[in-house]
């Protein structure tokens, strides 16, 4: 397994959250905030590079997951509780201002942190979720009826269901989870079946280890930190879809910071030309679509990935 640093406990308001930390102390800061179901060990393979180039790098297990705190109470996961908590963590550790950058669940919370909180966030990077427009109506019901009736967020708004699904299943969950991504040639055959993770989960009878993209001391690694965890705390992200969609009413989306998009070219849930709102939304805006990548970005090409924001941070932010 990739030596990884451990945890430091840091209180911020009522959240305790396990921070992972590398690099020299006097570097310039970067906070990095992964998604679902992940932990801040996804950025294992992507923190190494930060930190020895200068950078003091932070990942965080988020709230609800892995050794930080999980209250069980889905408003305390809204996108407005949420960046307020990352306000009071970035203060917590000592810092003014911070380089933000965010996959999946994570990189939905970089963009509400940099409008929301300009003063406090220098430039953003968001690895396959793009910055978009507001949604015409509420998320859930679209999803239900333009995408597929059991789609995997449709089906979380319970809150027993992840754990119906996937408790005691955690190593064939994450086999499940990360694989490699079909062509592009074969998305009209998947859709909308595609959406149905949780059915398709169940009709799942495992693969071997060279069928996956994370390493199975890394799948280890997941499987037994959810097991411990439960799944409940780490999805009530999913249960404040259309509450973060109210949240947005009359707000002005425009992230003016400076910001690097990884889209990745294979990735069937967020497909690159999901970012195509983005030249509006971030006037300052570097695009670097990852080809032959699925959703799973840093597992994937960590090593351009690496490559692309280093250079695009000594250029903008020099550590």
């Amino acid at each position: 397994m990739i030596d990884f640093p451990n945890p430091r406990m840091v209180k911020a308001g009522d959240v305790t959250f396990a921070t992972y930390e590398a690099g020299p102390e006097d570097g310039r800061p970067i906070l990095l905030l992964h998604g679902w179901p992940e932990l801040a060990y996804s950025w294992s393979q992507i923190m190494p590079a930060l930190a020895e180039a200068g950078y003091r790098v932070i990942a965080i297990d988020q709230k609800g997951f892995g050794q930080s705190s999980k209250p069980d109470d889905a408003r305390q996961y809204g996108m407005d509780v949420l960046t307020a908590d990352f306000t009071r963590l970035i203060k917590a550790l000592g810092y003014e201002k911070i380089l933000i950058c965010g996959h999946d669940w994570g990189g939905a919370m970089v963009w509400p942190m940099a409008y929301t909180y300009p003063e406090m966030i220098e430039g953003v990077v968001g690895i396959c979720t793009p910055h978009r427009k507001r949604a015409p109506a509420p998320p859930i019901e679209i999803y239900r009826t333009k995408f597929h009736p059991d789609h995997y967020i449709v089906t979380f708004q319970d809150l027993d269901a992840p754990d119906k699904v996937f408790g005691g299943r955690e190593e064939m969950m994450f086999r499940f989870m990360f694989r490699g991504s079909p062509p592009r040639s074969l998305w009209p055959k998947l859709f909308p079946a595609l959406y149905d993770q949780t059915g398709r989960f169940e009709e799942f009878t495992g693969c071997d280890d060279s069928q996956l993209i994370i390493s199975p001391e890394a799948l280890k690694l997941f499987a037994e930190t959810y097991a411990a965890s439960g799944h409940r705390t780490p999805t009530h992200i999913y249960r404040n879809v259309d509450h973060n969609w109210r949240l947005t009413e009359g707000v002005d989306l425009t992230v003016r910071q400076p910001v690097l998009m990884f889209p990745a070219e294979l990735d069937v849930m967020l497909p690159p030309e999901s970012a195509d709102q983005m030249p509006d939304l971030c006037p300052d805006l570097t695009l670097h679509l990852l080809r032959d990548c699925g959703h799973w970005a840093m597992w994937e090409k960590p090593e351009e990935i690496n490559k692309v924001m280093l250079d695009w941070f000594r250029n903008r932010f020099p550590a």
